[in-house]
Formats: structure tokens, sequence, C-alpha cells
């Protein structure tokens, strides 16, 4: 908990830099999967727009997206063929990019949906409750948007949405 807070107030350190996603997301899915343990094949990623950058800290996403795939596998991944997948693109209409997280696992209860980005809020009898609340506050200190929705067929869906490339010169 302590070093969730700390991360947490530290954001007013925020470094944004301009990044190709696509590249940066290879060399995460290595990370992570070689780090816990899991089948190459488990952590997918679609890159619909390979050239898409984004301005984002890249400390800041990393802790965001490890947080979100740690979710993910702890709730869908209980089978060898089971996988999450990760989908970067543009949002349709306002170009906006965007990041997803997907799964097949069991969702999450529309009566608990309003609440899984508050701070201590789980619905497990483990774990702080911090984890969706930082990665969120982290997402919103780089201009981005954390949000949930549930994914057809069954599962989640979290999607980061970043700033709008044309507005980055102008903050």
């Amino acid at each position: 908990i302590i070093g969730n807070v700390q991360q947490l107030a530290r954001r007013e350190t925020t470094r944004p830099e301009r990044m190709p996603l696509g590249e940066w997301i290879t060399d995460f899915v290595q990370e992570f999967v070689v780090t816990g343990g899991y089948d190459p094949n488990q952590l997918t990623s679609e890159l619909i727009d390979p050239d898409l950058e984004v301005r984002v800290d890249p400390s800041h996403l990393r802790q965001i997206l490890w947080n979100l795939c740690e979710n993910a596998f702890r709730f869908s991944v209980q089978e060898a063929e089971d996988r999450v997948e990760l989908r970067v693109g543009r949002l349709t209409g306002s170009n906006r990019p965007f990041l997803e997280v997907l799964d097949r696992g069991p969702g999450i209860d529309h009566t608990l949906t309003d609440r899984i980005f508050e701070p201590f809020f789980t619905s497990r009898t483990s774990g702080t409750g911090l984890g969706l609340f930082i990665a969120r506050e982290l997402a919103q200190c780089n201009r981005a948007l954390l949000v949930y929705e549930p994914r057809s067929g069954g599962g989640s869906i979290f999607r980061i949405v970043f700033a709008d490339p044309q507005r980055w010169e102008q903050s």
C-alpha cells in the first residue's frame, strides 16, 4: 500500500514523451511474460496502426498496463489456451489513440462497475483496492482516460484513451 501511495504522490513529476506505441508494446509484452513466467502466446498484441505515436510518461504507462495485465491474467487465464489481448488503434470520430486490454474472464458485475476505480474498493478478500484507482489517476496525469466496458461475448475491456495528438503542442 505504501509503495502504491508513494507512486501516486509522485504524479506531479510526470515526464511525458512522444513515443511510438507499437515498439513500446512489443518490449512491454516481452518483459511482462518473462517476469510473470507466462507462455508468450497468452499475451498477444494487435497493432491496428503500427506507426501510432502517443505522448505519455513511459513509467506511468508501464505501471498502468502492468496492473491491467496482472488483473486480466488473475481473472481470466486459467487454461493454457486462455489469452489476454492488447489492441492499439485510433477511436473512430475523434481519432484519439487508444490501447486496450481485453480478456475473456468473468467480467465485472454490472452492479460494481461504478465503483471499480474508487480507492480501496475490491471485490476480493485480498488486495488493497488501489490498483485500478492508481492506474486511472496516472492516466489522468498524462491527459488520458482509463475506462472499463464489458466485452461482447464475455470478459472485460480496459481502454486507455490518450490525449489528442493535435493538442500535444498546445499544452
